[in-house]
């Protein structure tokens, strides 16, 4: 055999070397609804490619897939306003997926529930889809696939190529109004991701928090970086931002690599990513619509540096999009999703594992933080209670009992001295001995509680220049009179016995008012303490409060860590059912490459043996070891994902 013709002969040997790949993929495809089946089903490389679409409203989300389909920028804004229903910018017609195609004629087309309606006025469409958004939201219409909008052929672009147009599925995710809604847009999730050629992400480049791992939720989606090939990254509104085109003016050399490695530094501000998802072709910095037109138009210098830019990210990106639908790219993109389903399954459970940990420390910290709560009240109400008791046990009316009962006790003395004799120096030596027991009085509250300690050391003692001035007063005028006789000896005993009744009455004049005194003193320090309790009172009573107020928030996150516990619980259970049936889903279509691996060598193996031809059955067996290669290959992402 001629070198030629060997060549020829390897060639048509290779050219065959994926059918058992292809017929594998086809015998899971007819387990599949016959919906699904019609959209992603194996076709010829001029099929349109099927692209899934997932971000927020408001982020130029409608602009770019209408700019993927090739719609004449002309009829944008037209087009626009009949696919929101009449809706202003930024909302969109209804929450339910919504698939576009490209109309085989100038009518306008609907599908939903199984039925395709055909309108010819742009009115006609945009009041069906304004209803079909009502209807959507008061629960009236449910749908167990995608609505498909056909679009007239008159707002595309001319084609001059041959090049395939973009079918897209745009998936709502933004806030689904009720749990139905949710469920329904995780069903299409579950349904048509898996065989999407492309998945694009779409957020607004000032705004990467939608990569979030909290705001990506949709099955399929929120681990994209398991398969970041499957995903491109589109931001909008890419050039807007003032640090942006402060960064492409001061720097001439700035080029398309550079901007996509600056947005990768940015999102991973937000969320760290995996090294697979650091590829800079997985980005695309995009810019169109309002805020382009009006670069174009105010920002003449600007404009001309980021178009050529922008231009170039849109035709790979379409390229790419392109290449994406070729049948053993859809065999790839298909493998690589059945296949991650326990590398998935076991990142998910990770995540929701360490959270549950962090949970239960939390729940931990929760309950000793109650404790400690619930011992402060009880010691603070103890406190109270004690506080209450020593306020009614020493009222101010029972403190001046008390004071008045210790007055009394100090007011009972009597002099100790013989005064025989008449005369004016026994009168003088009265009023010394009243003067001395006077000054030594001291009120003394026969009450030795805690309470009474305290009123103690509170009382003030009058100062003795308060005592003498007393004395002074009171004893003055009867010195007066002592002093002005001549002498010592009364010669009347009536006169002695008046001066001396005035000594004594002297005396008890100055003796109550220093009692009064002491008993003003003494009733000061009481109501001082008693105020100071009353002021513990209400100082306690606000802390009791306080700690209520605390034990009572502790007692709601506890219920709420609860809640979040059960939660996770949950979610690890749906993980593991849904898991489970995708599993299913996996071990069939390895399955299914089994047995046309199986089928192909056997055949090709029975080749090489009837072969008559030496070098033919060589290249058979060769074309068998490439087999065998490429049947590993694949089974390597088996193995990847499944540890």
């Amino acid at each position: 055999m001629t070198s030629g013709k060997v060549i020829d002969y390897w060639q048509r040997l290779e050219s065959r070397q994926s059918e058992w790949a292809f017929r594998a993929y086809d015998r899971l495809i007819k387990t599949l609804s016959h919906d699904v089946q019609e959209r992603i089903q194996l076709k010829e490389s001029d099929a349109e490619p099927y692209v899934v679409i997932f971000g927020k409203t408001q982020v130029g989300k409608t602009t770019l897939l209408l700019d993927l389909m090739d719609i004449d920028l002309q009829q944008m804004a037209t087009l626009s306003h009949v696919l929101r229903g009449g809706r202003e910018a930024g909302k969109s017609s209804t929450a339910t997926a919504m698939e576009y195609r490209r109309s085989t004629d100038q009518r306008w087309g609907l599908f939903v529930q199984s039925k395709t309606h055909w309108f010819a006025s742009d009115d006609d469409m945009t009041e069906t889809l304004a209803q079909l958004r009502k209807q959507m939201e008061r629960g009236e219409l449910v749908v167990d696939s995608p609505c498909i909008v056909h679009i007239p052929r008159r707002f595309f672009r001319i084609k001059t190529s041959g090049a395939p147009g973009v079918r897209i599925l745009d998936l709502p995710g933004d806030n689904p109004a009720n749990m139905e809604e949710q469920k329904h847009v995780n069903h299409m999730a579950k349904t048509y991701l898996p065989f999407a050629d492309l998945v694009l992400l779409i957020g607004r480049g000032d705004d990467l928090s939608f990569l979030l791992p909290q705001v990506i939720t949709l099955p399929g989606i929120e681990d994209w970086q398991a398969m970041p090939h499957r995903f491109r990254i589109v931001t909008t509104y890419s050039y807007s931002a003032q640090s942006v085109k402060t960064l492409i003016r001061n720097d001439p050399a700035i080029d398309i690599a550079q901007l996509r490695q600056r947005l990768i530094e940015q999102i991973e501000r937000f969320s760290n990513l995996s090294d697979a998802a650091k590829d800079r072709n997985l980005y695309f910095p995009l810019e169109f619509g309002s805020s382009w037109l009006s670069m174009a138009e105010n920002d003449t210098a600007l404009y001309a540096r980021v178009a050529p830019m922008v231009s170039h990210l849109r035709s790979e990106l379409l390229e790419q999009i392109a290449t994406s639908t070729s049948p053993l790219g859809r065999l790839r993109s298909t493998l690589d999703t059945h296949l991650s389903v326990k590398y998935i399954q076991e990142e998910k459970t990770a995540a929701i594992e360490r959270e549950l940990l962090g949970l239960k420390k939390q729940q931990q910290e929760t309950k000793d933080k109650l404790t400690v709560w619930k011992n402060a009240i009880t010691q603070t109400q103890q406190k109270l209670k004690e506080t209450e008791r020593l306020l009614k046990d020493n009222g101010l009316p029972v403190s001046r009992r008390l004071i008045d009962k210790a007055a009394e006790e100090a007011a009972n003395f009597k002099l100790k001295g013989s005064y025989s004799s008449e005369k004016c120096t026994t009168l003088h030596s009265i009023i010394a001995d009243y003067c001395s027991k006077i000054k030594n009085i001291q009120l003394d509250v026969k009450n030795k509680t805690v309470y009474w300690q305290k009123v103690a050391r509170n009382k003030v003692e009058p100062t003795r220049q308060a005592v003498q001035d007393i004395l002074d007063e009171n004893f003055s005028a009867i010195r007066y009179r002592l002093n002005d006789y001549w002498i010592d000896t009364y010669l009347s005993s009536a006169n002695y016995l008046s001066d001396k009744n005035s000594v004594i009455h002297a005396a008890d004049n100055a003796k109550v008012e220093v009692i009064q005194l002491w008993t003003s003193q003494w009733m000061a320090a009481a109501e001082n303490v008693h105020n100071q309790y009353k002021s513990e009172l209400t100082k306690d009573g606000v802390i009791l409060e306080e700690l209520r107020v605390e034990q009572n928030k502790s007692l709601q996150k506890q219920i709420s860590l609860k809640q979040q516990a059960v939660s996770c619980e949950d979610e690890l259970k749906r993980i593991a059912v849904e898991s489970q049936e995708d599993l299913v889903r996996c071990e069939q279509f390895v399955h299914f490459l089994d047995k046309e691996y199986l089928k192909t060598l056997s055949t090709r193996l029975d080749s090489v043996f009837q072969e008559r031809d030496d070098c033919d059955a060589l290249l058979q067996v060769f074309s068998c070891v490439a087999l065998k290669n490429q049947r590993e290959d694949l089974m390597n992402l088996t193995e990847k994902y499944s540890g």
